[in-house]
């Protein structure tokens, strides 16, 4: 029987159309060719560290996200998560705003998922997953704030990352989140599946990115301040950048194990756990890091990578942050949209542009039934406390703001 079966199934071959012969083993030959030139990609690609892990930062959101299943059994605490950009993420202490608390005769668990170098669109995916968590292990946060970085919404700040935006869906969204943008726009949708489920998250932008715009680059380099730089305190700054580096390695080597610690409840070091020597040297960083010539650099990069000044608004960037107060309001009691400080000695929005912010945090609130708390100018932070023109340095700066907050939100946890 089974010879005859293979008689007849080469018989069957055989008696196929010549043309159809050329067409099967020709797409046979593209499809191995492909599969071949996939796996070379892949090897070579993993051979230099080129992953999802490692790039376009975002080992950080992966190991949180790996983070938040973890807390969500261990810890039992009223829990507070402040969520947002690298402003949030460098200006609040987790472990200092709880002590503050137990201090004033209450009880907290916060937890920092403040990310660098995303915008809305990846963060509402973000929220998305966080949102997933806490309905899964029927948990619910004590108090959220939600950061609002007008710069990080703008149409420019959206062109930077248009190159990387579908390997940055690919990565984030649900396999559902992918069917559905496969069905409202199948170019794109496609795009986004194969990225994620043939290309391990790795798009060839993505590839481009790493190695034109990362190790081979200087992205400041061609910025002019109209500034010159006294030469002794470049080489005082250069050295003590690469002292800094070294020192903290020495006393937290665990730091160098991970993007997002969980340890240490996604913030910084304590002050107290730092030695004096560093301190002094940190000291000395920040106050050379906010000479002149470094902080006019420092604001021409935010003005060219996101108009942090003029504040060109991207619809869908706010869309995208609205829809996202919306999905993270399901689970929290408390909820609040805050500004963090803003250095204004070096950033200055024209008229034009504070209206344009106003209209865009009325629409939030009116959208969202969130207040928006404008904390940019407040007393208990001062511009010298910032490490460049936009984020709070983590020698002082974090330390205030985290207090400022605490005495702000400690209410909630005393009664």
């Amino acid at each position: 029987m089974e010879r005859q079966a293979v008689n007849s199934s080469i018989s069957n071959s055989e008696q196929l159309p010549t043309h159809r012969r050329i067409f099967l083993r020709i797409f046979l030959t593209v499809l191995i060719g492909m599969g071949v030139a996939m796996g070379i990609v892949r090897g070579f690609t993993e051979a230099l560290g080129v992953n999802a892990q490692g790039l376009l930062w975002l080992g950080h959101v992966l190991e949180a996200q790996e983070g938040l299943k973890r807390l969500l059994v261990e810890d039992e605490g009223d829990l507070v998560m402040v969520y947002g950009s690298s402003l949030i993420a460098a200006g609040f202490g987790p472990r200092e705003f709880d002590q503050h608390i137990a201090d004033s005769g209450g009880q907290s668990s916060s937890w920092n998922f403040g990310f660098c170098c995303l915008n809305p669109l990846f963060q509402e995916l973000i929220a998305r997953r966080i949102v997933d968590d806490f309905k899964a292990s029927d948990r619910r946060l004590k108090l959220l704030l939600i950061e609002f970085n007008p710069f990080q919404t703008t149409k420019t700040r959206r062109n930077r990352a248009v190159a990387v935006e579908e390997t940055f869906i690919s990565l984030l969204a649900s396999r559902e989140e992918i069917v559905d943008r496969v069905l409202d726009d199948p170019a794109s949708g496609l795009r986004i599946a194969e990225i994620r489920y043939l290309r391990d998250g790795v798009s060839a932008e993505a590839i481009t990115t790493f190695f034109l715009s990362r190790p081979f680059t200087q992205p400041r380099a061609d910025l002019d301040p109209g500034l010159e730089e006294d030469e002794a305190v470049e080489e005082r700054f250069d050295e003590i950048r690469d002292l800094r580096r070294q020192m903290f390695k020495e006393e937290f080597p665990e730091f160098a194990e991970c993007n997002w610690c969980y340890d240490r409840k996604g913030g910084g070091v304590l002050p107290s756990e730092r030695s004096e020597e560093l301190t002094a040297l940190l000291s000395e960083y920040f106050s050379l890091k906010q000479s002149d010539y470094q902080m006019a650099i420092d604001r021409l990069h935010r003005i060219r990578t996101a108009d942090i000044e003029e504040l060109y608004f991207d619809e869908d960037l706010v869309a995208a942050f609205i829809e996202m107060v919306k999905v993270l309001a399901q689970v929290s009691d408390n909820i609040e949209v805050i500004m963090l400080p803003k250095n204004d000695d070096w950033i200055m929005n024209p008229p034009e542009a504070l209206q344009r912010l106003n209209t865009v945090i009325t629409r939030i609130e009116n959208e969202t039934g969130v207040t928006v708390r404008n904390f940019q100018k407040i007393d208990a932070v001062t511009n010298d406390m910032f490490s460049d023109t936009t984020h709070l340095n983590g020698l002082v700066g974090r330390e205030a703001f985290t207090l400022f907050l605490a005495e702000e939100y400690g209410h909630l946890f005393r009664d």
